[in-house]
């Protein structure tokens, strides 16, 4: 299955799950991730319906964010793990020929490691806010390099917004996903950090 390039959205329970859902399928977006960590398994189950009804209605793709069995259960497009989730070659064994793994790397390390994907996060880019525990920043260079290593399409991820978005639309990534600064501002900052992405 062909990834979209550019914007990769991703949900965030401090705006509400459904709500920031709706907000970025209204932005065009055409890949969402589903990442709300504070739910029940069935409220996340619940949701994910939810939001595939969604996803389906707007032409956009489906990743749940690290588990695999609600992604299944919802039909979901895809999942995304990471380097304590379920490894991509065990979940590949189970699944579908198109369904979609994501993997987030950290260092050059994991991205020579990554096997069994379709695509891979690399990030924190910059400094975030979006995890309790996040990893250590990365930086524009090391994430150009990973980006150079990668076998697969890289998507750049951590701290993006529209005050830096300049600084990585040079690397060549497949895309990028900015959670914070996207959900927190209206569809015409959005589409500001686009026209920038795309001139690239």
């Amino acid at each position: 299955m062909d990834l979209p390039k550019g914007f990769y959205g991703i949900t965030d329970d401090r705006f509400g799950c459904i709500e920031s859902a709706v907000k970025l399928l209204s932005f065009g977006v055409k890949i969402l991730q589903l990442r709300c960590k504070k739910l029940t398994d069935r409220e996340f189950l619940e949701l994910a319906d939810r939001v595939r009804e969604l996803t389906s209605s707007k032409g956009a793709l489906f990743i749940v964010d690290d588990r695999v069995d609600i992604a299944l259960m919802s039909g979901a497009d895809g999942v995304h793990v990471g380097d304590k989730d379920i490894p991509p070659c065990r979940i590949r064994r189970l699944v579908r020929d198109k369904f979609i793994i994501g993997l987030s790397t950290h260092s050059l390390e994991d991205v020579k490691k990554a096997e069994c994907c379709n695509y891979i996060g690399v990030g924190p880019v910059f400094p975030t806010t979006t995890k309790d525990k996040p990893h250590p920043t990365l930086g524009v260079e090391l994430a150009k390099k990973m980006v150079e290593k990668s076998k697969y399409p890289a998507f750049l991820i951590g701290g993006i917004g529209l005050d830096n978005i300049d600084r990585i639309k040079d690397i060549k990534a497949w895309g990028f996903a900015s959670v914070r600064d996207v959900l927190s501002n209206d569809k015409e900052h959005f589409e500001r950090m686009m026209r920038l992405w795309n001139d690239s």
